[in-house]
């Protein structure tokens, strides 16, 4: 069976659109990722609007979509000596280990 392409997309026929936003839709994303990724590879008319309408039914998006803007920042003070504040973080798997990474936030 062949797929119609438009550019790099597919484009999806009716019977196939609800399956393709669920799996769109699996994870929660968020509109903003469900819009982006059925952009990357599928189309039909009306897409952006089904995933809209499939975002507003769906209970979880709702509770954890964001609301207004964020607390504002507070940036951190200087530092005034080596070794008074420290940033630690892990990184990995690499090469099968972890590494534990350590900032002096006085020398970065």
């Amino acid at each position: 069976m062949g797929c119609l392409l438009w550019g790099i997309r597919v484009v999806v026929p009716e019977a196939g659109r609800r399956v393709v936003l669920d799996e769109l839709h699996l994870g929660h994303p968020g509109i903003i990722r469900m819009k982006g990724l059925a952009r990357s590879y599928v189309w039909w008319p009306g897409i952006d609007k089904q995933i809209e309408e499939r975002m507003k039914k769906c209970r979880p998006c709702q509770e954890t979509r964001h609301f207004g803007p964020k607390a504002p920042t507070h940036p951190w003070e200087v530092t005034r000596a080596p070794w008074s504040r420290l940033h630690l973080d892990f990184a990995g798997p690499f090469q099968g280990r972890l590494f534990l990474i350590i900032v002096d936030s006085y020398s970065k």
